[in-house]
């Protein structure tokens, strides 16, 4: 068994560039006719990617089906029955469904106190409750592709300003759909990320302009007025002279490609912008100090930034060095007994189940056997840290050795570990032979 145990335990990342791929993952981008949408619908098929890309009329589905790896698709977010077509021709096609970009939104600004209620309405039914319904729908498709959603939120969604509000407060609902989403899939081998893009050369505020101007937003005695008239001179303004949004499409790219996708990717073409989000946060966390019973110090509250900024900036590439020290030494006594906690429960792919001095005690004779033996490799891994645990995923691949007959082995591989005095330990580890293929 000692033998059995030290090459299971041979892994190496191997995982080939999107672009080498046989075939091209699909990925839906709604709202794609225009702006965001059709950047990001243009980068991802420059990537690797086949797109089907959703927009409403029928110029702009002409348009974007002369595009190369583009499938145009007639969707609009607010049409259930739409939505449902749409599913059918995806799963129809045979690509199955790795990614969905929710992109379509619409703006509009005004008082709280003036802006009709239907108004807001038809801005959520878009905003939230289109991203809800494109995701309750795809769902099916990506979990079995076990694959990734991202929706595009906005800087305004972490923070508000005059006129903002309606707009801001369908970003925040998607902030909050996000994270519960990201929760419900996980277990279940689905990433879920939002982007907050900033000021990028867009049309929403065009469009929202047309729009505030046929419905009359503009009340000659209303106390706004002024105020307004700023707010409409800006969105008529021409949008050429703001950065293009590749950049929120690069951030797309990088959630639907990457093996640990972040939760949320802030892009903007000014400093200023991100100063405003993030100190908007900030000031949000010293107002929830200000009234609550258990008051924090400004040393506890700096201590409290400082450990996420570790777990966010550190903590994944330290287990990784630590998973991939141990790779390079996997014949080391020492390195062994440092990866493995003492309370270790290995389960194998034949149900044997054994502990970490099982493991070490295969160090304690000398075998000849591994110079037969097969070799393994290891494909997907991916960490993922929650606070003091992490998860690590990996497919384990056997190749048989020279002049044997036996077939290639494949096993998933999922191993638990716990952060104890600051260092990472495997505490759990499972091993799931996969059938071969027919």
């Amino acid at each position: 068994m000692k033998t059995i145990i030290k090459l299971a335990l041979l892994f190496i990342v191997a995982l080939p560039p999107l672009s080498q791929a046989s075939e091209r993952k699909a990925v839906l981008v709604t709202g794609a006719s225009t702006g965001i949408g059709r950047v990001t619908t243009e980068v991802l098929a420059e990537n690797g990617f086949h797109v089907y890309a959703g927009a409403r009329k029928k110029k702009d589905l002409e348009a974007l089906n002369a595009l190369d790896h583009v499938t145009a698709v007639r969707l609009d977010v607010t049409i259930q029955e739409e939505i449902d077509a749409a599913v059918e021709q995806i799963r129809s096609e045979g690509r199955g469904l790795h990614g969905l970009v929710n992109n379509a939104g619409v703006f509009i600004g005004g008082p709280v106190t003036e802006v009709p209620v239907d108004e807001f309405q038809w801005l959520m039914d878009v905003n939230l409750f289109g991203v809800y319904r494109v995701t309750q729908a795809f769902a099916p498709l990506i979990m079995e592709s076990g694959g990734h959603i991202t929706t595009i939120s906005s800087i305004s969604g972490v923070a508000s300003g005059p006129f903002f509000s309606h707009y801001s407060a369908s970003k925040h609902a998607v902030e909050a759909l996000t994270d519960s989403l990201a929760f419900e899939l996980e277990p279940l081998g689905v990433t879920v990320s939002v982007i907050e893009p900033g000021n990028y050369d867009s049309a929403i505020g065009q469009t929202a302009f047309k729009r505030m101007q046929e419905r009359n937003y503009l009340i000659e005695d209303s106390p706004y007025t002024e105020r307004m008239r700023g707010l409409i001179a800006r969105m008529q303004a021409p949008r050429d002279q703001y950065t293009k949004p590749v950049p929120v499409a690069e951030a797309a790219l990088h959630a639907l490609s990457s093996e640990r996708p972040l939760r949320r990717y802030m892009v903007v073409p000014a400093e200023r912008e991100a100063r405003w989000a993030i100190g908007k946060g900030i000031e949000e966390v010293a107002e929830y100090n200000e009234w609550q019973a258990f008051q924090y110090t400004r040393d506890e509250l700096v201590a409290m930034l400082d450990d996420a900024l570790s777990r966010r900036t550190n903590e994944s590439a330290k287990l990784k060095a630590q998973v991939e020290n141990f790779l390079a030494n996997a014949g080391d006594e020492a390195t062994h007994a440092a990866f493995w906690s003492p309370d270790l429960v290995y389960t194998s792919s034949s149900g044997t189940r054994f502990g970490k001095a099982e493991i070490m005690q295969g160090f304690e004779e000398p075998s000849d056997e591994d110079a037969a033996a097969a070799t393994y490799s290891g494909e997907d891994i991916d960490v993922r840290i929650h606070g003091d645990t992490a998860i690590v995923t990996f497919t384990l691949i056997g190749t048989p050795a020279a002049g044997s007959d036996d077939p290639v082995m494949r096993y998933y591989n999922t191993g638990t570990f716990l952060k104890r005095g600051g260092n990472w330990q495997a505490v759990a580890w499972q091993a799931t032979k996969i059938p071969p293929a027919n």
